[in-house]
């Protein structure tokens, strides 16, 4: 039997399953993924709980009781380390599944995972497998709806997300956390909504690890600036419209050499962070020569139950985004594609509207 074999809801309820011949982290995941599957799991010892309660503890010795979602050593179903009983379903688990190294307590390493623009069916496979595999999850704000605490079976999960101007934890904080779980012989995970490397400090993040003797892995994920605008009918590129893309930050105002040159080169504009500077964008590229015709889509909370779609031109955009009450997390498009957008948009309800021939003649 494959590991990969308990990841499946609902698969193993009422069942009673013998993990005694294993002791290390994956022990455990497996135990918590069975209990919460309304399995009965029996583990051979208490060391593997003892393992992961050791992490809950250097979690509040460092105050983060108040960010801790799911603690790792508290069972979410019935796991019993007493006798196992005889007729229980013996579980072999992949030795890759085991920590390397031969001390007790072995150095942990970081994973940083980009989770993507909110949809967990938008999740990597390698994604996925990291997160499984983790003893403590660092999750950020916009992560939260990726149901980390179902997808983690064992881990600690920590929201240490950060909102405009309200940061749960400094940046340097967040560094010094995964620093002292790696040391502990952890396998954290940093958990990035979108990908890590697109805003999301991800490279300074390894590179203070990396100093710090710490193995750090990569796992990108789909950025917003590009999956968002994809899944309201925007590409990013179109050929004979634009062939280049430019993502920024909207988190400080761009200053006019920034934007004369952005309207030099002709690309599509996607801004992240930017409903706060949007007035001065707007003001800055119209001034730059940018027509008034060029499109502007500003796409709100997407991938979400609340997202939200608003279609305009830049000239009328600053006017337009005032009256519909436009809030981050947007992303905001700039440029001719979002035209090209609306004209496909047109072309379909069109069709939809043509009467069928059965129709015609009734």
């Amino acid at each position: 039997m494959k590991a990969s074999d308990l990841s499946v809801a609902h698969r193993w309820r009422g069942r009673v399953v013998d993990l005694t011949d294993h002791r290390g982290p994956a022990c455990w995941r497996a135990a918590q993924a069975l209990a919460l599957e309304g399995a009965t799991a029996y583990v051979g010892s208490a060391d593997p709980q003892n393992r992961v309660r050791s992490f809950d503890e250097l979690a509040k010795e460092r105050g983060l009781e108040h960010l801790a979602l799911q603690w790792a050593a508290e069972p979410r179903g019935e796991i019993s380390s007493d006798a196992c009983p005889p007729h229980a379903e013996k579980i072999e688990l992949n030795d890759g599944e085991e920590p390397s190294g031969t001390s007790e307590n072995p150095t942990g390493d970081v994973t940083l995972v980009g989770g993507g623009p909110g949809d967990p069916n938008l999740l990597t496979v390698a994604a996925l497998t990291a997160i499984a595999h983790a003893d403590v999850v660092l999750l950020d704000r916009l992560g939260i709806a990726l149901n980390v605490v179902d997808l983690a079976p064992g881990a600690l999960v920590i929201d240490v997300g950060k909102a405009p101007g309200r940061h749960k934890m400094s940046q340097g904080a967040i560094n010094e956390t995964m620093l002292a779980f790696a040391r502990e012989g952890a396998r954290v995970v940093r958990l990035k909504g979108g990908d890590p490397f697109i805003f999301g400090r991800g490279g300074e993040e390894w590179r203070f690890l990396a100093e710090q003797g710490i193995r750090v892995d990569v796992v990108p994920g789909l950025t917003s600036a590009l999956s968002v605008p994809a899944h309201a009918g925007v590409s990013a590129t179109y050929r004979e419209v634009t062939r280049a893309v430019t993502i920024m930050s909207g988190h400080q105002p761009f200053n006019q050499a920034e934007l004369s040159s952005l309207v030099s080169l002709g690309s599509t504009i996607v801004i992240l962070m930017g409903v706060a500077t949007f007035p001065s964008t707007v003001a800055g590229l119209r001034k730059a020569g940018l027509p008034d015709s060029t499109g502007v889509a500003l796409l709100e909370q997407g991938y979400t139950a609340n997202e939200r779609h608003t279609f305009t031109t830049l000239g009328a955009a600053i006017d337009e985004a005032r009256a519909r009450g436009v809030t981050n997390p947007a992303v905001i498009v700039i440029g001719d594609v979002v035209n090209v957008r609306e004209a496909s948009a047109e072309i379909i309800e069109a069709r939809t509207d043509t009467p069928t021939e059965g129709e015609e003649l009734a």
